[in-house]
């Protein structure tokens, strides 16, 4: 045991002479030899002079890594304030240190790799991040290698990343040639993914191209890349990987770019566009029926009757031929059907199909052909639908002619901002690209394969508008209406471009499966119908806003029960008045942004609101004094003045009176104003010789007569004979 104790005294002896005379191998080589003798000890470790053994071996160690640590900074001396490092292959102290002896040492100590760590955390800070730096607030530091130094020598402005790649080629020399394997390589599995990192976020991201007229460069860049991947290779150094898989991925990265640059050009160009309008034209020629709904009300004027529509009337074309009689016609445009209407009905049920009512309004077209949500469609629907027989109060119907087909040229001249031309725009450029990159020139470039997904968008730039159009359109008075608009400007390009560009591709040089006609086909015809569908829904939007503001105003009036006593009087007036008013309002909102025949529609639909408010409230009152019928039949009269926006004037010059035909409850309400003030007798005549019949359904009527009139034989007797002759 005691000899024991004097070999290993020994050897930590030998071991502290060898480090004095600087030879740290071998005192580290002696110290593993006495850590040895240690655990020989067995159960005499724990002894008092074992411990005295340990602790010289201990500090032993310390004073080692310190005399190492000290010939390591010497080595690689690392200068933060002149932002300079130092690579020597040895350094002179008490004896000539190298740096690999440095390095097995250290090896030996198990503190190589922190070591190494702390160097690269260094060469980035002092070196390589200066000289990587790029953005807004930061420019590139370039560096000298002179000797064995590498230091900063101040900003420059060539940005390129070939440069960058040759000094990161430089660096990579610098440090290979200077340092043994041992270093070299365990720093290259640090410091190499740091350097790809920033090269890929601070140079070749930015180098991406945003159109194809950058590509070439980009292919020479990404050669330099791979050039500077095969060069670590060949040093045998690692993580430089994801610069080669960057590379294999610049097709996805380059479209991945584009697609960020479309969006971001439509929400630039949003805020500036959606405040330029102009007024755009759509011209269509139609076949069409002289004896069908589109001929209403021109008698024999053959040569006048399409010339009066064309003016008024234009929009998209039918999708079916009409039929040859005036019956109840299938003019459904958006393909939705409406439940059955009253025989009085059938032709209102008809322009209600036209104009694409939604299935749970189906049910009041026929009576308030404002309650659809659903915007103006197709010709059709904007187009003025003739009634079966057009009632008249005590007016009879022309006779009409053999139905026969004339050509009809419908112009029609809307609103728009310049939002859907500028996306059409891009949506070409994005077509030109895929032109572009399959040509010749570019076909065999790594971005190339991109081209195909290119195609995807136009689908994004279409959800990006309908994403946003509500907060750009939101400061205009008719935001709504002109979103709607809008989409059918886009809607209406983009089945252009898709026709033309069926036609053009039948003698394109693409192959068949790059051609836009067959890439873009079925996506656009899917985007189209989203681009209506959010169009309507906008209008619907607009129209149901604004209904309810009428219903509100007519709501005051609490259903006009007492509309002649004092104060209440007043409040009904108000509601008739503001109601009025109201509609004028919004016609001067509407009319310099939605078509003629669409402006007529729409207020069409908001008059038949508050026409049916009204009708049903003075329906709906059980008992009507004398002078209360007086004061609603002015009220029938105040709002009569609402026909007044609704008059054309045709080529001749003559004003036209459309108000019959936007909305369809006139007549019913011009009748219910006539009772109002009519006689017993004369009611009855409206029903029996009249037409009153087409327009009321008996009930109604009798309910109207038990309202106005007292019991009595007479009063007895017309109800009998109305529920007699009543239509069923």
């Amino acid at each position: 045991m005691v000899e024991q104790l004097r070999d290993i005294s020994a050897v930590l002896d030998s071991a502290q002479e060898a480090a004095v005379h600087g030879h740290i191998i071998h005192a580290l080589e002696r110290l593993e030899d006495a850590d040895r003798a240690f655990k020989s000890l067995g159960q005499f470790e724990s002894t008092r002079a074992v411990g005295v053994l340990r602790t010289k071996e201990d500090q032993l160690k310390k004073a080692i890594i310190e005399t190492v640590t000290e010939s390591w900074n010497g080595l690689i001396s690392v200068d933060n304030t002149n932002h300079k490092i130092s690579l020597r292959e040895s350094i002179e102290r008490q004896a000539r240190v190298d740096v690999n002896t440095v390095v097995d040492a250290l090896s030996k100590l198990n503190i190589l790799d922190s070591f190494i760590s702390r160097f690269s955390r260094d060469l980035d800070r002092i070196i390589i991040s200066p000289r990587l730096a790029m953005g807004a607030d930061k420019v590139a530091t370039g560096f000298n290698i002179t000797g064995d130094d590498i230091q900063l020598n101040g900003p420059f402005n060539d940005g390129s990343v070939k440069l960058a790649l040759a000094d990161i080629h430089s660096i990579a020399e610098y440090l290979s040639t200077r340092l043994p394997p041992s270093v070299a390589v365990p720093l290259s599995a640090k410091l190499v993914p740091v350097i790809a990192t920033r090269l890929i976020n601070n140079l070749l991201l930015p180098a991406v191209p945003t159109s194809t007229s950058g590509v070439e460069a980009f292919q020479e860049t990404l050669s330099y890349v791979l050039g500077l991947v095969e060069y670590l290779d060949e040093l045998g150094w690692s993580g430089q990987t994801r610069l080669s898989e960057w590379v294999d991925k610049s097709a996805e990265i380059w479209l991945a770019k584009q697609k960020e640059v479309a969006i971001a050009k439509v929400q630039a160009l949003f805020p500036k566009r959606v405040q330029e309008k102009k007024s755009v034209e759509r011209v269509e020629t139609q076949v069409v029926s002289k004896g069908d709904a589109l001929r209403a009300g021109h008698g024999d004027q053959e040569d006048d009757w399409a010339a009066d529509w064309g003016e008024e009337e234009p929009g998209k074309k039918e999708e079916e031929e009409k039929a040859e009689t005036t019956e109840e016609e299938d003019m459904s445009a958006w393909g939705e059907e409406l439940d059955e209407e009253p025989a009085a009905t059938n032709d209102v049920s008809a322009l209600a199909k036209a104009e694409g009512a939604s299935e749970e309004d189906a049910d009041d077209w026929g009576a308030d052909w404002g309650d659809t949500d659903e915007a103006p469609g197709s010709a059709s629907a904007r187009t003025p639908a003739k009634l079966a027989e057009t009632p008249k109060i005590n007016g009879k119907s022309a006779p009409q002619k053999p139905p026969t087909e004339q050509h009809v040229t419908l112009r029609e001249t809307y609103t728009v901002t310049a939002m859907p031309d500028a996306i059409m725009e891009i949506i070409f450029q994005v077509i030109a690209d895929v032109e572009t990159l399959n040509s010749s020139e570019l076909v065999k470039s790594a971005i190339a394969p991109a081209s195909v997904g290119l195609y995807a968008i136009p689908s994004l730039l279409l959800a990006m508008y309908r994403a946003t159009a509500a907060l750009h359109y939101s400061k205009d008075t008719a935001s709504n209406m002109l979103i709607y608009n809008d989409c059918q400007r886009l809607s209406d390009r983009l089945r252009n471009f898709l026709q033309e560009q069926a036609e053009k591709d039948t003698s394109a040089t693409l192959p068949q499966h790059l051609r836009p006609s067959t890439r873009l086909k079925t996506k656009l015809e899917a985007d189209i119908n989203t681009i209506d569908g959010f169009g309507k829904r906008a209008y619907g939007r607009e129209m149901e806003s604004q209904r309810q503001i009428l219903r509100d105003h007519l709501e005051d009036a609490q259903g006009f029960q007492g509309c002649t006593n004092v104060p209440f009087a007043t409040v009904c007036d108000d509601a008739i008045a503001t109601t009025i008013d109201r509609i004028g309002d919004v016609k001067r909102q509407w009319q310099n942004v939605l078509s003629h025949s669409a402006l007529l529609q729409s207020l069409g639909s908001l008059v038949s609101t508050a026409l049916m408010k009204f009708v049903n409230d003075v329906e709906d009152m059980s008992d009507i004094a004398e002078d209360e019928s007086r004061k609603l039949h002015s009220y029938c009269v105040s709002l009569s003045s609402l026909a007044q926006h609704f008059q054309t004037t045709d080529d001749n010059g003559d004003v036209r009176d459309m108000v019959s035909i936007y909305t369809p409850i006139w007549f019913k309400f011009q009748y219910l104003s006539e009772i109002l003030d009519s006689s017993l007798a004369d009611i009855k005549y409206f029903w029996i010789d009249g037409e009153l019949k087409l327009e009321m359904e008996g009930e109604e009527v009798v309910g109207l007569i038990e309202a106005l009139f007292a019991p009595s034989d007479h009063r007895r007797r017309a109800i009998a004979e109305i529920r007699r002759t009543s239509l069923h």
